[in-house]
């Protein structure tokens, strides 16, 4: 009885693995005649529709930084209503601040670059090395060379190039500088005049540059952690009217230098 009980057992297992392994043959076999290749992507489906890149003036690039200065600044008013009852949410305003101080002048700066290539380009600011060694795709040129594009095309490359580069450390903001002739020492020299020594003029720009954008930084990519502990870096209203005040300094030594550069002599 009990052999015949084991024989039954046996069978049914036996017809158990008989129809599972058929239905995994049916399953591999579906798989093998699946198409597990992702489809194209569907190219011009929608119209692209580009903005046009305006050509913008020494004046209005200006206001544009004084426009978002004006709305950083703004937010000292919620800070003065808060009157230190929620010291979290000044922090985070006063973090904020810093962020958006950092990319008002990453965007001005990249205005003034490109506001001085255009004006190399156009003939009126004298070549540079560093502009001469612009670099421009093949398929671009030949595009200009047939017609194809129009003459917004070169304004059009460096913005979109120049959009790519962040413009806020000291040595980004010299290397893009460079390009279009300007040097930070006439910058420093204009911050600073006669208050600090010619040698020491420079070395105090970089640092107060360093400065704000080491800070930015560490607010945007570690939300103002340490790596060593993960607490938050104290943080002080005056911080962050010292690096406003800053970079107002900076811009308006920029403007001023801009308007003393040298224009291509008209023989």
């Amino acid at each position: 009885m009990r052999f015949l009980c084991l024989i039954k057992i046996v069978v049914k297992v036996m017809l158990q693995m008989t129809f599972k392994k058929k239905n995994l043959n049916l399953t591999d076999r579906a798989h093998r005649n699946r198409d597990l290749h992702l489809a194209n992507r569907k190219k011009d489906v929608r119209d692209k529709i580009q903005p046009q890149v305006i050509k913008f003036g020494l004046e209005e690039i200006k206001q544009h930084f004084e426009n978002s200065i004006a709305d950083i600044e703004e937010q000292f008013k919620t800070i003065d209503i808060l009157e230190s009852k929620d010291r979290a949410k000044i922090n985070y305003i006063l973090r904020s601040q810093i962020v958006f101080l950092g990319g008002s002048l990453d965007f001005y700066f990249h205005e003034i670059t490109q506001f001085g290539i255009m004006q190399i380009y156009d003939e009126i600011w004298v070549e540079t090395k560093p502009y001469k060694n612009i670099t421009i795709k093949l398929d671009t040129i030949l595009d200009v060379l047939k017609g194809k594009k129009d003459g917004s095309w070169f304004i059009e490359h460096i913005n979109y190039e120049y959009s790519k580069i962040s413009l806020i450390s000291y040595d980004a903001i010299e290397r893009a500088m460079n390009t279009i002739g300007l040097h930070m020492y006439e910058i420093a020299d204009k911050i600073y005049g006669e208050e600090v020594p010619k040698k020491d003029k420079v070395k105090k720009l970089r640092e107060k540059m360093n400065n704000l954008c080491e800070r930015r930084n560490c607010i945007a990519h570690q939300f103002d952690m340490l790596h060593e502990n993960a607490q938050k870096k104290p943080i002080h209203i005056n911080t962050v009217k010292d690096f406003i005040e800053d970079a107002k300094a900076i811009v308006d030594a920029v403007y001023q230098v801009v308007l003393e550069h040298e224009f291509v002599s008209k023989k």
